[in-house]
């Protein structure tokens, strides 16, 4: 049996909505594949196409405000401080990430079909379907290649020249088509001036604004055939009597940076989508497939996990959800998932893109669920948790690039609303790199330490690689802006102490002393951990390279300062500065709890103790919650496996499926209740969360030490993982049999000291940079490691 073939997605009729659809992506490029027949349809997003023009909006709140929030909030006057906020002291909208296009393809001489069968390989990203009709095979290949920057979309029909066929575009955004030669379509387009949330009631929602236009694209198609004829007339190609038919699709746009004018130069994006155009047809099918298979195997191919079940893959893949979901037995679906997350952040997330966000790169809405924005109070840091545990640090650098973006345009935003150096980012940010609170509530629009966390992202990413020159370059220059702000937003309280003021915790709210709903206060436990976070990884950088010794000094003293964390009258971890009584006790939020995860201020070594705390908080929430939500049922696999409890983590990894994934796997989001006409949708978080959290079921290393398989499920009895890394840049095999280790092997990025633990027993030995080393397991003990290559 085939040890790929978890590998797949696949299916037995064609998919009837997006949420059946399959996703290919280049990062620049995604695509949704419906597999449809007699009528393909293949839905089309641009990275880089949002609403909106270049210069984001700053409502300067004067220092006297903010001094008058600050002295009711030390009164214990929240609400009243609240509502002088939210009346002078949030901002505007973002802007919207926009639906590119559609791509069709009609098979004019097919009424009836049989045999049909559309997948989506994981390891070539290549999507197919095929069918019998009129007493011939009809196949079709899709894939969006990374080198080329091109779609390129194959349809075969070997044994009869019967391929009649009319290919059509078109945009929900303002557009025209019209042909480019005698085999070509050109569709022009303009994105909208501004889109109002999905949430917002407006009149007029989507504003194409003549003075101020939005965005300029181009959706380029080239159709060439086999033994048939092509022609374009009237924005359409007709293809007849075709054995074989490629068409090529590139697309450009207007922007040109967040803070540059827009291209409207129409033949600047021609050229763009001509020039891809022509060197894709100039190398052919079979060559321009070949480099796209071997760019994305460079990523996808460097983790394999084996959990077993692997006959169930036989089965198309709703089938085999459907039989999950009633109880049968299927490992080799968790392999899936975990493999279907790995791919999601490879096509959404490429170096020179845009990150993922919260639909990754898919979207076909005007007025996508929360503008389909970067949400940064837990959401874009989820997209990469399992970034560097799954050897796919390449794929942080748009996420990198764009932190660094945010500190350039975060500067002002501290500075007008926040009074301070360095620079500051609420919860919400757009292509035009936002920074300023979003209009609406405090709960969640007032919330000016995204920059803080978003840097413990960018320090993640050194721990893994062990890449100094990024870290002095690139990383330290963004963690030092966001310390500079941190120093100058704290303030001492009568305690002595140094508080952040005001301070919410995301989206959540208690009430005050005469019952009624606030979400302001001030030091939130969440404010707190990421600012000791911030603080720690900076005094870290500098013992190890001395770029910055007084600075670090500095924020030394500042620590001990900080308020610490406080345990309720529940025994959970406190959420705020008062062991407030919460207004949902089942937040959907486990903001506190990133002290624990991903953070490691809190452990079972040094703070056993607050350990048993945040287990508190986590059972509170949950035995107080009413529904799943995809991403933070992914983050209870990460806290329960990080929490070493095996079985709820396997028990929330089984949840994601059940109650938190569509048929094509995508993560899924509910409605909250919170505002008219809500719908369920999908979010990219929930399935990358739960990719990291089954591999910290497997390896973690967050305390200077491998650990290996920490939470291995019973239900998971044999396996193996490969390419996994730890932090300190360390390269981890495991191989376990009946639930316990056989063999792990380590392969260090740098010369020295390895220290491994497995249960209750550890190891250490000096590592050679570059040499893999063997560690062998006797029941629940270690044998030491040994050189093997």
């Amino acid at each position: 049996m085939s040890l790929n073939l978890n590998s797949k997605l696949w299916y037995q009729r064609p998919a009837r909505a997006f949420k059946e659809a399959l996703p290919l992506g280049n990062g620049h490029m995604g695509a949704m594949v419906y597999g449809s027949c007699p009528g393909e349809r293949i839905s089309l997003n641009s990275d880089t196409l949002w609403s909106g023009v270049p210069g984001v909006k700053e409502v300067p709140v004067a220092a006297g405000q903010l001094s008058g929030v600050r002295s009711l909030i030390f009164n214990g006057k929240y609400h009243e401080a609240e509502k002088l906020m939210e009346q002078d002291m949030l901002g505007c909208w973002n802007e919207s990430y926009m639906p590119l296009g559609t791509l069709h393809i009609s098979y004019n001489d097919v009424a009836d079909f049989t045999e049909y069968r559309r997948e989506l390989d994981l390891e070539t990203a290549v999507a197919s379907a095929s069918f019998q009709a009129h007493g011939s095979l009809i196949s079709s290949e899709v894939f969006v290649s990374y080198p080329a920057n091109v779609m390129a979309v194959r349809i075969v029909s070997p044994s009869a020249q019967r391929l009649n066929l009319t290919v059509g575009l078109e945009s929900r955004l303002q557009c025209r088509v019209g042909e480019n030669g005698e085999d070509g379509l050109v569709l022009y387009g303009n994105a909208p001036s501004h889109v109002e949330p999905n949430y917002v009631s407006s009149r007029n929602p989507v504003v194409y604004d003549t003075e101020s236009p939005g965005m300029r694209f181009h959706i380029h198609l080239k159709a060439a055939v086999d033994h048939g004829k092509v022609s374009a007339k009237e924005g359409k190609i007709t293809i007849e009597n075709a054995s074989e038919v490629l068409l090529l699709l590139s697309t450009a746009n207007g922007y040109r940076g967040y803070d540059s004018p827009l291209e409207v130069n129409d033949r600047v994006l021609e050229s763009c989508c001509r020039e891809r155009i022509t060197a894709s047809e100039k190398k052919g099918y079979l060559v321009l497939k070949e480099e796209h298979i071997a760019d994305h195997r460079s990523l996808y191919g460097r983790v394999g996990l084996q959990l077993g079940d692997e006959e169930r893959a036989m089965l198309p893949t709703d089938e085999r959800i459907r039989r999950f979901k009633r109880g049968e037995r299927d490992n080799g679906l968790f392999s899936l998932l975990f493999n279907y997350g790995r791919y999601l952040l490879t096509a959404s997330s490429r170096e020179g893109s845009q990150p993922a966000n919260l639909q990754g790169i898919w979207n076909e809405d005007m007025r996508p669920a929360w503008s389909s924005n970067w949400t940064t109070n837990i959401n874009v840091e989820m997209n990469y948790w399992p970034a560097g545990v799954c050897n796919l640090s390449d794929c942080e650098a748009p996420l990198i690039d764009m932190v660094r973006e945010l500190k350039d345009s975060g500067v002002k935003t501290a500075e007008l609303t926040n009074h301070c150096s360095g620079f500051a980012v609420n919860h919400n940010v757009d292509i035009w790199r936002q920074t300023a609170p979003v209009s609406g509530l405090a709960k969640y629009a007032y919330w000016p330490m995204a920059g803080v966390w978003l840097c413990a992202n960018l320090y993640e990413h050194y721990r893994f690689t062990r890449d100094s020159e990024y870290l002095i370059e690139t990383c330290y220059p963004v963690m030092k802006g966001a310390a500079l702000f941190c120093l100058d937003w704290l303030v001492e309280g009568e305690d002595g102490k140094l508080h952040t003021c005001p301070s919410t915790s995301p989206e959540n709210s208690f009430f005050d002393s005469e019952g009624r709903p606030c979400s302001v206060s001030y030091s939130s436990t969440m404010d707190m951990a990421l600012i000791k976070e911030l603080f720690g990884n900076i005094i870290e950088a500098n013992e190890r390279f001395h770029m910055d010794d007084g600075f670090a000094a500095v924020l030394a003293q500042k620590l001990p300062l900080l308020p610490g964390f406080k345990i309720g009258r529940y025994g959970q971890l406190q959420e705020w500065i008062e062991d407030f009584r919460e207004v949902d006790a089942g937040h959907r939020h486990f903001a506190p709890v990133v002290a624990f995860h991903p953070f490691a201020l809190i452990n079972q070594k040094d703070t056993p103790g607050l350990v048993q705390a945040v287990k508190r908080l986590i059972d509170r929430r949950l035995e107080n919650s009413s529904g799943h939500i995809g991403w933070n049922c992914a983050w209870l696999i990460g806290i329960f496996a990080r929490l070493r409890e095996s079985g709820k983590a396997y028990d929330y990894c089984r949840q994601f499926i059940t109650h938190a994934m569509y048929d094509n796997l995508f993560g899924l989001h509910p409605p909250l209740g919170e505002t008219e006409g809500e719908l369920e949708v999908f979010q990219i978080d929930g399935n990358l969360g739960a990719v990291a959290g089954i591999a910290e079921m497997l390896l973690q290393s967050h305390l200077n030490e491998i650990l290996l398989l920490p939470a291995l499920p019973e239900e998971w009895d044999k396996g193996s993982v490969t390419g996994l890394k730890a932090r300190g840049g360390f390269e981890v095999n495991i191989e376990w049999s009946s639930g316990k280790l056989v063999l792990a092997k380590i392969k260090p990025v740098e010369t020295g000291r390895v220290k491994v633990r497995y249960g209750e027993t550890s190891i250490e030995f000096d590592a050679e940079a570059g040499i893999w080393y063997e560690v062998a397991g006797n029941r629940d003990s270690l044998i030491t490691g040994f050189k093997i290559s």
